[in-house]
């Protein structure tokens, strides 16, 4: 393990996870960053990409021992994103963004550790990606918007100018919410749905015009 980054660690970044959205975000790395990949931690060695394996998640201690300074949570989930990076900062670990060298970000937009702006995707004049959220590949973030931490706008998903996601939100794959939408904390948007009301914490909305799925009778 060790090894594997010396000589590496004063500019290295380990990538937390190693599924397919680790494999995007390793792809999407800017060429010209000082801060570079230098291998994945997860649970399927055979799973790391381009980048060397490093180990399980127990492998990070040693990592900063060996001088690894700075680190960058792939993983789509939200509430697991959170608790890894949560982890990683408890060890010392800088967060770092990733801004993919095709995706447009506002001179005024503000994007956050941990946050990943992937290929082709748009963050507004104005919008604010907050910690670990993910704006994913070809999606859309409009003027003066508010991306919560740890939240995810899928690929092709495209919000309106002025529209507020919450924590650990979810909006699904080619969703549209327009402007001055509110969605809250943990809730999600279906794929697809067109979001023309606020959406409340926790609620799951599917559809065009998208509505909440019908809760399940208790028997």
């Amino acid at each position: 393990m060790t090894q594997a980054v010396r000589g590496q660690t004063a500019h290295g970044v380990v990538i937390i996870g190693n599924g397919g959205h680790a494999r995007s975000c390793v792809d999407a790395w800017p060429v010209a960053s000082d801060l570079q990949p230098i291998g994945c931690t997860g649970h399927d060695p055979d799973e790391h990409g381009e980048v060397p394996y490093l180990g399980g998640d127990d492998a990070l201690p040693g990592l900063v021992r060996a001088g690894v300074r700075h680190a960058f949570v792939a993983i789509g989930t939200p509430g697991l994103r959170a608790r890894l990076a949560r982890g990683a900062t408890d060890l010392g670990l800088e967060l770092v963004p990733l801004v993919a060298d095709s995706a447009q970000v506002a001179r005024t937009a503000q994007v956050g550790p941990g946050a990943a702006v992937l290929r082709s995707a748009v963050l507004g004049a104005y919008a604010r990606l907050g910690e670990g959220a993910i704006l994913n590949t070809g999606a859309t973030v409009d003027h003066d918007c508010t991306v919560g931490d740890f939240a995810h706008v899928a690929p092709g998903a495209h919000l309106a100018g002025t529209v507020t996601v919450g924590a650990h939100a979810l909006i699904g794959v080619g969703a549209s919410i327009r402007p001055g939408i509110a969605v809250g904390d943990g809730a999600v948007v279906g794929a697809g749905a067109v979001v023309v009301r606020d959406v409340p914490a926790g609620t799951t909305v599917v559809g065009n015009p998208a509505r909440p799925l019908p809760q399940k009778a208790i028997a």
